[in-house]
């Protein structure tokens, strides 16, 4: 019996975590997002009143910048100092395959991050500004949309989890 209940101890334990983990990705999103356009919003500052080249404005970026969007600006960096890639699109690009694959951000998340590099680096600093101005409202919807997905779904997930592993030990027992 006492091992029994060890064993459901050690079920519902197991279950509650990855509904705990679950929810995590719901939790970050925002944050990530949120540091996303704090980063951009130095590299606005940058580009436009700094008139800094793009690697080296990506490589102080990096410097001020979260884990996620250190690892991120710091590769763009490395990309369009090393002359492999042609363009900032294709340097960008691949930081994005390269660095963003393992964060909360989901598939809009990414693609509006490159719909962005698209366009960085590609006219004056008039045009850069108002890139810049449409990008933060698009990243502003993310954000909502990612604070109202936490809102739903992260406690969903944490209870689901513990709910799950009290009905695999009723079931069990």
């Amino acid at each position: 019996m006492l091992l029994k209940l060890i064993g459901g101890i050690f079920i519902i334990t197991a279950c509650g975590l990855f509904g705990i983990a679950a929810s995590n990705k719901y939790r970050g999103r925002p944050r990530e997002l949120r540091n996303l356009r704090s980063s951009l919003q130095m590299l606005e500052t940058e580009i436009i009143y700094g008139a800094t080249p793009l690697p080296n404005a990506f490589n102080n970026i990096a410097d001020k910048s979260c884990k996620v969007w250190y690892d991120f600006f710091k590769l763009a960096s490395i990309n369009l100092n090393s002359g492999i890639y042609y363009s900032v699109k294709e340097a960008w690009d691949s930081a994005i395959e390269e660095k963003l694959k393992n964060t909360n951000l989901n598939k809009p998340d990414i693609e509006l991050l490159g719909q962005f590099g698209n366009i960085l680096g590609n006219s004056d600093c008039e045009d850069q500004l108002k890139h810049f101005k449409l990008f933060y409202k698009q990243l502003e919807q993310q954000e909502d949309a990612a604070v109202e997905d936490k809102k739903k779904n992260e406690k969903l997930y944490r209870s689901l989890g513990f709910l799950l592993g009290l009905a695999v030990f009723i079931i069990l027992v």
